[in-house]
């Protein structure tokens, strides 16, 4: 069975602001903004950053795309418990599934198929319906694929000489203002509607024929992240 190598790396390159944007909607041609348009944009940027210094909550997608695969997330994060919950989509090959997880109180809950569990070399029987905890060093390294919020907490923190203003792009029928965070060459994009409220971000982001988008959405709806029930986990098991 093929496994995944986007499955315990690939995300990660995409948190690390340290790629570079040049695939799906980073494509989308760009019309430069004048002064005035460009110090509005950097405003508009300052105060989505200070927004997510009080956000206690949000909604998070992603997409990953590899030459040897496609890993989709739909998750929600709790940033006052450091937590979050909710499913990952792998398709590799003959490799199709998906997996449920939880991250709160510094464990990590995984639901997966027997396909999942064999593919690691683990015993699938006793996990089977039940959600196997992933403890310390083991369940951080798993976590850090998923944890979005490294990439927001990022952003929240760079200073406005980390940040150029590329200009304004059309995608999927909304406007939106592009920026470049980092270096030329090292770099992720980041799109904010382009006026109203900004209820949504995406960040683009692509190193090594990896391409990942997140999207954010859904602030501060009110969530509650909890480990399962101890009747529905299980131990990981060797092989």
């Amino acid at each position: 069975m093929k496994r995944l190598t986007l499955t315990a790396t690939i995300t990660a390159l995409a948190l690390t602001l340290g790629a570079c944007s040049s695939s799906g909607s980073a494509d989308a041609p760009v019309k430069p903004l004048d002064d005035a348009g460009e110090k509005l944009a950097m405003e508009r940027f300052s105060t989505f950053k200070d927004d997510l210094k009080s956000l206690r909550s949000y909604h998070a997608t992603g997409t990953v795309d590899a030459d040897d695969g496609t890993q989709t997330t739909d998750f929600t994060f709790d940033r006052q418990k450091d937590a979050f919950k909710g499913a990952a989509s792998i398709d590799s090959g003959s490799l199709d599934l998906s997996i449920e997880l939880i991250r709160t109180s510094g464990l990590l809950w995984i639901k997966g198929p027997e396909e999942y569990w064999e593919s690691f070399g683990y015993d699938a029987t006793p996990a089977l319906g039940k959600y196997v905890v992933f403890q310390a060093a083991q369940g951080d390294q798993i976590a850090k694929t998923y944890d979005y919020d490294r990439l927001v907490s990022t952003v929240e923190s760079m200073s406005t000489g980390e940040v150029t203003v590329e200009g304004e792009v059309e995608v999927k029928d909304s406007e939106s203002i592009r920026y470049m965070l980092g270096e030329e060459g090292r770099s992720t994009l980041l799109d904010l509607p382009a006026g109203g409220d900004i209820s949504t971000a995406t960040l683009v982001s692509r190193a090594d024929d990896v391409d990942a988008t997140i999207v954010i959405d859904e602030f501060d709806v009110e969530t509650d992240v909890s480990a399962p029930d101890p009747d529905e986990v299980t131990q990981p098991q060797g092989s």
